[in-house]
């Protein structure tokens, strides 16, 4: 299915108090390498909504904590580093864009030794109240596609339409392992697939909104399924709860802090 591209203009954060709803929200959640991002950002081009990448938050935590020479288990200081961050998602051309203080931060974020310190820092309880208060700033006007692991659950358990992405540890890591391999990354696989199945322990196992299955969510496993017949599954998932959409512009943006 060829996807459209609609236009929209810039979305910017609301302010800490709660906005009235313009149009749904639909929530993604997922362990890692189920395709939740991907997916996510096609969807947010299809029916021309804004797309928050909500795990892009915690890596670009984890990034800013490891060039200050801050202690990923450093919670106090983590806060502090985190509490003034401001976060924009940008679509462009069908890109994503995620800068941070105006920074450019998109290919930073994505290296394997950042993701390792995304998950230890996604476990600190101050740290993700402090990015579940941002997220529901970016998103509580609605017409956003946002995934992650606690959005359905814990960030917006109240959204129109919820999805919950799995598939096996081998299926998931060969995935992250290629993506790692496009971008120049010699990871072995049998490393990549070990350090997928220490995120889905911590995930599932924090203290803090461990990972779950949201109340209501459609559940899709994605082990067999390409990313065309999964998008379409969704698409098709959206369509049937009714939810309305506008078209609107092909650059979207959105800020916070």
């Amino acid at each position: 299915m060829e996807d459209q591209c609609f236009d929209t203009p810039p979305l910017t954060q609301q302010g800490p108090t709660a906005c009235d709803r313009q149009a749904p929200i639909i929530t993604i959640d997922g362990p890692a390498g189920t395709g939740k991002s991907t997916l996510a950002l096609r969807l947010a081009r299809y029916f021309g909504w804004q797309y928050i990448d909500s795990g892009a938050m915690y890596r670009a935590v984890a990034l800013c904590a490891l060039e200050r020479g801050i202690d990923w288990a450093d919670e106090t200081a983590l806060a502090l580093l985190c509490t003034p961050l401001t976060f924009e998602f940008l679509i462009c051309d069908g890109q994503l864009t995620i800068s941070v203080d105006g920074r450019n931060v998109t290919q930073a974020i994505r290296s394997q030794v950042v993701g390792e310190g995304a998950s230890r820092v996604a476990t600190i309880p101050k740290i993700r109240a402090i990015l579940v208060d941002k997220q529901r700033q970016l998103g509580c006007a609605g017409g956003v596609v946002m995934d992650g692991r606690d959005i359905g659950t814990v960030v917006f358990p109240d959204a129109e339409v919820k999805f919950y992405l799995d598939a096996t540890p081998e299926a998931r890591g060969r995935r992250r392992w290629l993506e790692l391999q496009e971008r120049g990354e010699l990871t072995a696989l049998s490393e990549v697939i070990e350090a997928i199945g220490r995120r889905d322990q911590e995930d599932r196992t924090r203290q803090a909104s461990p990972l779950r299955v949201p109340e209501g969510a459609c559940s899709i496993d994605t082990t067999n399924l390409s990313v065309d017949e999964v998008f379409q599954l969704m698409v098709d998932k959206i369509k049937f709860f009714g939810v309305s959409f506008r078209p609107l512009d092909p650059c979207q943006g959105m800020r916070c802090p």
